[in-house]
């Protein structure tokens, strides 16, 4: 499925151009289609762990990406955890059970007093639902804990921040907590549903 297409309806000034844009998959795909030569990333320096990169590699670079190993000896650098909550599904594509868990570790982090250093932090979400649910109980939390409100200054190079997965792109971050969203329609549920899109 395409994330990151943009809906433009008339009046939009672009004509002719835009519905050009709108029937491409990719202008890489575009500048194959006309010959330019191909030529693919042949190393990657910027994740901190091979773990971070490791699905790419195997999955879009058929494991030929040359990565640097991470001077860290621990085995991945990315952790499961599971949040036992219910998918809104209709027009609140929300859950509530993930976005509490996701600002209670934010929360939890910023008021670490044993932390020997403060990492920086950003929350994903696969829809703009789950970010304004998560934007909204994240409001809550630094009213009722004024000691973090600092971290979310604009002031700061990198402050706290909730973003969609169509809006992250670049941002970059300590500590990046993904949240799937999706999940079973009722508590303990043991299936979900297959549509993940309306």
């Amino acid at each position: 499925m395409n994330f990151f297409a943009r809906a433009t309806g008339p009046g939009d000034g672009e004509g002719a151009e835009q519905d050009a844009w709108e029937d491409m998959e990719s202008i890489l795909d575009e500048c194959l289609g006309a010959g330019v030569p191909r030529h693919s990333l042949t190393w990657h320096y910027r994740s901190r762990h091979e773990s971070l990169i490791a699905f790419s590699n195997l999955h879009y670079y058929d494991n030929r990406l040359l990565t640097f190993p991470a001077a860290t000896t621990q085995l991945s650098a990315v952790a499961w955890r599971k949040v036992d909550g219910v998918y809104a599904r209709g027009k609140q594509q929300t859950n509530q059970a993930e976005a509490e868990a996701m600002v209670g570790e934010v929360v939890k982090r910023l008021t670490d007093s044993t932390a020997s250093e403060r990492k920086t932090i950003a929350i994903v979400t696969l829809n703009a639902n789950q970010q304004q649910l998560v934007e909204d109980l994240l409001d809550k939390a630094r009213r009722e804990r004024p000691e973090i409100e600092p971290y979310f200054s604009h002031d700061l190079t990198e402050p706290v921040i909730v973003k969609n997965l169509e809006t992250v792109q670049g941002d970059e971050r300590d500590v990046i907590m993904l949240g799937i969203g999706y999940g079973p329609g009722e508590p303990g549920g043991t299936s979900m549903p297959m549509n993940l899109v309306r």
